[in-house]
């Protein structure tokens, strides 16, 4: 038995060639996990399930058809090696029925197609994917199209800064390696840790103070980078502290190392009602790579199987 018991895959469109799928089969084959695949259906063009007046025959054919693919769908990736089940959540609020359905099911990963979303579309509304991310508890999975079916290198970005609650950040990076350990033990993956920090905006009236006190902050901080190191086991040639903001140090490194899955924290564990994180939803929204969130709560709520 491997890490993952249940695998949830999300479907928005019925696309032959979906990363996720793909994805969610082949952690299905290493770890024996089962694959359910649901359909999130909503009316096209004109129609819509807030009309008034909606043409019941033209939804009912939409519907048919969406059902119709996706059966079909499932049914060409069907093997006796994988148990497969699927259904549709006919939604009339998408976000709110997929998260319900989500929490209900309680799956150890929920896996969907990445949906790259412009800056300007998400200062004026959440996109699908930050939404399922803020309200599932666990663990969610973004995979682009052009992702390889099993990851080979993970990239791990956690966050060592001084906080007011210094021990939940601790627990909550050690969440994340956890998880993406969970992972690398399926695919048999390189794990690497990543810590930014970006102490540019430091200023005092002397510069030599200032710079004595930008060392001692960036030594404090790469204490705490390597004593989390340390405390997991991680190597010393996948341990990487850089300078820099944390949305272009991380794409930097997914590039460098060849990265094929970022892990990321949801929130910081200060505070659940904390509006998401900038960073996250930014690489989310245009991933350079697939994307694995985790949630805080995951430090009271979620222990991977033992495996044998």
């Amino acid at each position: 038995m491997g890490q993952y018991r249940q695998l949830l895959v999300l479907l928005t469109d019925i696309d032959p060639h979906s990363a996720a799928l793909r994805r969610a089969l082949a952690l299905a084959q290493v770890s024996g996990a089962a694959v359910h695949i649901v359909g999130l259906f909503e009316p096209y063009e004109a129609h819509s399930l807030h009309q008034e007046r909606l043409n019941e025959a033209e939804l009912q054919r939409q519907y048919g058809l969406y059902r119709k693919q996706l059966v079909e769908l499932v049914e060409h990736h069907r093997s006796s090696n994988t148990y497969l089940t699927v259904d549709i959540v006919k939604a009339e609020d998408l976000r709110d029925q997929a998260a319900d359905y989500i929490r209900e099911l309680k799956p150890d990963m929920v896996i969907k197609d990445t949906e790259t979303t412009p800056a300007l579309a998400r200062f004026f509304g959440t996109p699908l994917d930050c939404a399922l991310m803020r309200s599932y508890q666990g663990l969610t999975h973004f995979v682009p199209r052009a992702a390889a079916s099993l990851p080979k290198r993970i990239l791990i970005a956690v966050d060592t800064a001084l906080h007011d609650e210094p021990d939940a950040q601790m627990l909550f990076n050690r969440a994340l390696i956890r998880a993406a350990d969970a992972l690398a033990l399926q695919c048999d993956a390189q794990v690497h840790l990543l810590s930014a920090y970006d102490l540019v905006g430091v200023f005092a009236p002397d510069m030599l103070v200032a710079q004595t006190w930008v060392e001692e902050m960036r030594d404090a901080l790469q204490v705490s980078f390597d004593a989390l190191a340390d405390a997991e086991g991680v190597p010393l040639d996948c341990r990487h502290f850089k300078e820099g903001g944390a949305v272009h140090v991380i794409r930097e490194q997914v590039a460098a190392l060849d990265i094929d899955v970022l892990v990321l924290g949801v929130v910081q564990p200060k505070g659940l009602s904390k509006l998401l994180g900038d960073t996250t939803e930014r690489m989310v929204s245009d991933p350079p790579c697939s994307v694995l969130t985790v949630h805080p709560c995951v430090i009271d709520t979620w222990e991977p199987p033992p495996c044998n």
